[in-house]
């Protein structure tokens, strides 16, 4: 039965909340797990599930996945330690900060207490003790799932939560954190002091002087989530709002870029903003599939596409000099 998340505030909390504006990767990583499995109803990540399920064919990817779903079930609590407070070092720093997780914190965090379904295997029990190989494993698994998973459309990610958290910014310079936190989404109800939403199950959290993180996500879809542990820093996950089309500002860019760089390859570096192959790139262009390819590597060769090769297909997407070029334009 559902229930409702209340979180109580202070003047002192009013002070400390603040809101991401670039997507935390272990949150993305973790709440993307929920997705891979089909709903059987029409879902966002639909497409997402489709372009990796032939990535885990590979044995060691497959290995991977199932280290990960016996920590992260398809619905319920998930081990805290997995999400560790953000320290703007990206993916790399989070796996440093799970690599190094007090042993006290790890059987926490795996205890019956604290999870549904405790994960009793030997690799289970090596993390609740803290084991070194255990902690490899898990790390090693972490990776090579978000090389596979997730790192092939992060620039999306990052797109829509940048978008989602800059917004919010926004709005608390124009209406206040009352009016931001009205808007996080149609559950949302702010009656100082309390910022209430629809949840799982009926759960109160008193902020007590230390602020509120909120986490705008890519793969946060429903219900906000939140940390099990009411001692660690509070963070709120919320869904990211989708990108809106700007289809004028979309054209000025498009004409701008096309003074630098031909309209050809203009467009193409518009479209490469969502990561495609040569095929689904030539196709939503318009173009014959040997063009496509000639024009990608030109822009490679200039430094304004990656590509990566993924089974049989490679695909395509805008690299740091390439998004600075879109946004200069």
């Amino acid at each position: 039965m559902a229930g409702t998340l209340r979180l109580h505030f202070t003047a002192e909390d009013l002070l400390r909340t603040r809101v991401l504006t670039e997507p935390d990767p272990m949150w993305e990583l973790v709440l993307s797990v929920h997705h891979l499995a089909p709903t059987g109803e029409p879902d966002r990540h639909a497409a997402w599930r489709r372009d990796i399920g032939p990535r885990f064919a590979d044995p060691e990817t497959a290995h991977a996945l199932r280290l990960l779903r016996r920590l992260v079930p398809p619905r319920g609590n998930f081990p805290d330690f997995l999400t560790p407070l953000p320290t703007g070092e990206g993916i790399d720093g989070a796996f440093d900060s799970i690599r190094v997780t007090p042993r006290s914190r790890l059987a926490l965090d795996l205890s019956p207490a604290r999870l549904e379904r405790v994960e009793d295997s030997r690799f289970g029990q090596g993390l609740a003790t803290g084991q070194a190989e255990s902690m490899t494993d898990l790390v090693g698994a972490l990776r090579r799932y978000y090389d596979n998973a997730i790192a092939p459309i992060w620039d999306e990610v990052g797109d829509r939560v940048r978008a989602d958290g800059e917004s919010r910014v926004r709005e608390v310079f124009d209406d206040g954190l009352g009016g931001m936190f009205a808007r996080l989404g149609p559950s949302f109800r702010w009656r100082w002091p309390w910022l209430e939403t629809d949840y799982p199950r009926s759960h109160e959290i008193r902020l007590g002087g230390r602020g509120l993180t909120l986490v705008p996500s890519f793969f946060c879809v429903g219900d906000p989530v939140t940390l099990i542990d009411e001692e660690l820093p509070p963070m709120l996950v919320f869904p990211a709002r989708p990108l809106r089309r700007d289809p004028e500002a979309e054209e000025r860019t498009l004409f701008h870029l096309s003074q630098v760089i031909g309209r050809t390859r203009a467009r193409i570096l518009v479209a490469l903003k969502a990561p495609r192959s040569t095929s689904e790139l030539a196709e939503t262009i318009g173009m014959s599939l040997a063009s496509a390819s000639q024009q990608v590597t030109l822009l490679r060769n200039a430094g304004f596409v990656a590509s990566r090769r993924d089974g049989q297909a490679v695909r395509h997407s805008v690299t740091r000099k390439g998004r600075a070029l879109l946004e200069s334009n």
